[in-house]
């Protein structure tokens, strides 16, 4: 058997790692390689997957926690990707609360499976509002997070091989370029790289690396696990699964748009800082998906063939600094307001809302292979 190239891709909730993925994907299945992809989360239920699958990609998710805490789970994945598929690359999308990827994610299947796979550059994908935010590089603006989620976000940065900086189109190039001379300043050994998920701009730049770069994963740092649980332990994880009936045609990005605009008053009330939203909207034929990476911030769209309709598929990520209880009564109650506004009847198939509990990596390895 041959081996395949494995990008693992880290970053902080809402950077843009599942475009990115999805986005480069597809890019390296037109030059030729043939590419499956990894999906991970705390919970079940993922928007990433679906969205994998609605791009016709080969996909494989780890659910229940981190990679490093499912690593065997995340092994055999990989490994009946290998077997059933024999792809040349696959992309692995970390949990965007985990960190200390290099030491237990990358040495373990160097260690144990080099035969395997080829590790490319752990990339760590950042957008510039957290950082601007988190790393306090702008005297206007504050962390959203306690200290103990931007904990989390410094050490992802700190390991990585490459820092990809999405989201580039959205600033200007005086803007961007203060960002990467402080990245190159604060973290030499790096690779900095700036790029466009959603637009592809410079995303061959970053593909080009991980085929041609043979580093990966070689700084192993020193992590306080108990701060780094006490950071994962303040955001809650909601996972949500329903089906929306009407008995007049509504407009699925108008049903979106309202849920998302009823939460944001709610969070922006409570002080309940977002880390990622994410709803799909699904129908025969195409879907809505709208995003959200900051409480107060306006959602991004992406739709496909979009129609009025009386029954949708719903699904609702949410990962933010909040008690699982108070979430699940300020979903409840926003959905609620949507449905009476609108005619329409809200059915729960799934619902899952929790804070994670302390990482407890399957291995760690404290020396580079």
């Amino acid at each position: 058997m041959s081996t395949a190239r494995l990008v693992l891709l880290g970053g902080f909730l809402g950077a843009g790692k599942t475009t990115t993925m999805i986005k480069s994907a597809l890019k390296l299945e037109k030059e030729g390689y043939r590419v499956a992809i990894v999906t991970n989360d705390q919970g079940k239920e993922l928007i990433d997957t679906e969205l994998a699958r609605a791009n016709g990609l080969e996909s494989k998710e780890v659910t229940g926690g981190c990679f490093c805490c499912q690593f065997d789970d995340l092994y055999n994945n990989l490994n009946t990707l290998m077997k059933e598929k024999q792809p040349d690359v696959i992309i692995a999308e970390a949990v965007g609360s985990c960190t200390d990827l290099a030491a237990t994610v990358i040495q373990p299947l160097k260690q144990y499976y080099a035969d395997k796979f080829k590790t490319a550059p752990l990339t760590i994908v950042v957008e510039p509002a957290r950082l601007l935010h988190e790393l306090n590089l702008d005297e206007n603006t504050k962390p959203f997070f306690s200290q103990s989620v931007s904990y989390i976000f410094e050490k992802q940065l700190a390991e990585a091989d490459i820092i990809a900086l999405n989201k580039v189109d959205r600033y200007s190039e005086e803007e961007i370029a203060k960002l990467k001379a402080y990245l190159q300043q604060r973290y030499p050994q790096t690779i900095i790289q700036t790029f466009s998920a959603e637009r592809g701009d410079n995303l061959e730049a970053l593909t080009h690396t991980w085929l041609t770069t043979d580093l990966g994963g070689d700084k192993v740092l020193d992590i306080d696990y108990e701060l780094y649980a006490e950071g994962e332990a303040q955001l809650a994880w909601m996972n949500i699964l329903g089906d929306i009936k009407a008995e007049q045609d509504i407009n699925p990005r108008e049903w979106a748009e309202k849920l998302l605009d009823n939460l944001n008053k709610h969070f922006i009330r409570e002080k309940m800082a977002i880390a990622h939203l994410k709803v799909h909207v699904g129908f025969e034929g195409g879907y809505v998906k709208a995003s959200m990476v900051q409480t107060g911030d306006a959602p991004t769209f992406t739709v496909e063939n979009v129609k009025e309709g009386k029954e949708f598929r719903i699904v609702l990520n949410i990962r933010i600094e909040a008690t699982p209880a108070i979430l699940n009564l300020v979903v409840a109650d926003s959905i609620g307001a949507i449905n009476k506004e609108l005619g329409s009847n809200w059915s729960e198939t799934y619902n899952e809302c929790f804070s994670p509990l302390p990482p407890k990596p399957v291995h760690r390895l404290y020396e580079t292979v």
